[in-house]
């Protein structure tokens, strides 16, 4: 860097470019170790500040079409510059910064004291610094950001000088943008690697309790974040609710993790779930409506990034990291990350689908178990019904047997009422003949007459009866033997049964394996 000092006696310094070059040579070297975007700019500000004495410097990028805003400042005097109250962001026409990145050339300030109009400069007057500049970074014609530095001694700055300066920044941008290509590379391969990482994990998921730890695991370690967490939506209540977690973020973030809830659209998880889509989030602390934003700022936790995870088009639950850095994420980390979303939720809502088709199969094996015990016992009432039915038809014979021998023995009391009928007949012709002497015999002929004849209607009555008791006997005989036919018909359809219910349990068996 050619400064020209205005010593005592105001002759200019000794051209300093052999500065310039090593600042140029270790910037290089730096930037082999640049993991992202913010890390290019950081390593940037840092050498210049640090090789050229620097009392203060910052990169200014565009936000939006009218602000610019600090992504990285360091130096003695960083505290007074942040004591301005801007909040590291102002209009992109105002002080110093404004015009360097409005004109694309670089502005200096030979003294701090005549800047007026820039509250900046002014604080960094009252922190003892001389000069201020800014200077652009300028890409394909475009300025892209602008280079802010404070120094604490009182330089000359020619023209040349503002031309080297300008080459040197042009220098710097094609080796920023050299090693931010490839970082980028680097960044498409281990985002590649991170999400093959994560399929082989999720392959030896065996449940979706499993595949959950796998899945944060996996994805935070990969991608090299401090800490994941699952969360599920409760359908009754319509809120996702805290699962598991991995890594740590402190004590008390995890503490505030676990007991938090979030509705729908509502803290990270909350608006994931809502758009269905990534949510990024650079800086937790612009999170007004997450009730673990506090906890994250007082813990060192920066941004955090959450994915839906998604059944067809339903949100069934989400997964939320952080860092402890904050983050800018690149259009492949971003689509990795989508990837990686994808095979999460594909994956869990597998495993989820197939947990629910094992317990209804095994609702099914426990209905079709119980079915079996029942036919079982089907089976054995229908055998004993077979048994007893047998077991009436032979006492039912049995009957008919006692019915037929009662028929002969009353056959030959009839045939003894006939015979008494006729003696008592016989009697009373015999107690007419003797007359006056037979007329008490005569009374006892009547009186046997008529209980002969008593007898005889008492046997006929005791005859229909009889017939009547072997009628019903064959009834009964022949309803038993169609009642056992129909039991061993039952019973044939009942093992049919037995088959096809054998059959489902074979095929629940199946499911739930």
């Amino acid at each position: 860097m050619r400064l020209l000092r205005r010593p005592e006696s105001a002759s200019p310094a000794p051209d300093r470019a052999p500065r310039d070059i090593e600042a140029l040579e270790q910037f290089a070297v730096r930037l082999a170790a640049a993991t992202d975007e913010a890390s290019t700019w950081r390593i940037e500000v840092d050498t210049f500040v640090e090789l050229h004495g620097m009392s203060y410097g910052a990169i200014w990028l565009p936000e939006g079409p009218s602000t610019l805003r600090i992504t990285y400042e360091t130096g003695a005097i960083t505290p007074h510059l942040q004591a301005v109250g801007q909040g590291g962001s102002m209009p992109a026409d105002v002080g110093l910064v404004g015009r360097a990145f409005r004109s694309g050339r670089p502005v200096y300030s030979a003294s701090t004291a005549d800047c007026a109009d820039c509250l900046r400069c002014q604080a960094a007057m009252r922190a003892g610094a001389k000069i201020a500049a800014a200077l652009p970074v300028v890409h394909e014609g475009r300025t892209v950001a602008a280079f802010e530095h404070f120094l604490p001694e009182t330089i000359v700055v020619g023209e040349a000088r503002k031309e080297k300066w300008t080459a040197i920044m042009r220098v710097a941008e094609q080796a920023r943008r050299g090693a931010l290509a490839s970082v980028r590379l680097r960044e498409v391969a281990d985002d590649r690697l991170a999400v093959t990482n994560v399929v082989a994990a999720l392959g030896s998921a065996h449940d979706t309790q499993h595949a959950v730890r796998v899945a944060l695991d996996s994805v935070r370690t990969a991608f090299g974040w401090a800490y994941g967490s699952y969360w599920e939506v409760d359908e009754l209540d319509r809120t996702l609710r805290f699962k598991v977690e991995s890594g740590s973020a402190g004590e008390e973030f995890r503490e505030v993790t676990l007991t938090a809830t979030f509705a729908e659209g509502v803290g990270l998880s909350g608006r994931a779930w809502r758009t269905r889509d990534l949510v990024f989030v650079r800086d937790l602390a612009e999170l007004s409506d997450c009730v673990r934003a506090p906890a994250a700022q007082r813990a060192g936790v920066r941004s955090g990034i959450c994915f839906p995870l998604m059944s067809g088009d339903q949100v069934f639950g989400t997964m939320d990291f952080f860092t402890t850095e904050h983050l800018d994420l690149s259009e492949s980390r971003i689509s990795a990350l989508r990837n990686v979303q994808q095979l999460v939720s594909q994956r869990l809502d597998n495993l989820r689908s197939s947990e629910r088709a094992a317990g209804r199969a095994r609702t099914l094996l426990d209905t079709v178990t119980r079915l079996r015990a029942a036919s079982g016992d089907a089976t054995q009432v229908a055998q004993d019904a077979v048994a007893r039915a047998s077991e009436m038809t032979a006492e039912v014979d049995t009957l008919g047997q006692a019915s037929a021998a009662i028929g002969d023995v009353i056959k030959i009391i009839s045939t003894i009422a006939d015979q008494t009928n006729l003696l008592a007949l016989n009697a009373t012709i015999e107690a007419a003949r003797a007359g006056e002497v037979g007329r008490g015999f005569a009374v006892v002929a009547s009186e046997v007459k008529d209980l002969a004849r008593e007898t005889a209607e008492a046997t006929n009555r005791v005859t229909g009866q009889i017939a009547a008791i072997q009628a019903s006997a064959q009834s009964v005989s022949g309803g038993i033997h169609t009642t056992s036919t129909k039991i061993a018909e039952m019973d044939a359809v009942q093992a049919r049964i037995n088959e096809v219910l054998e059959e489902q349990a074979r095929m629940a068996r199946t499911f739930e394996g």
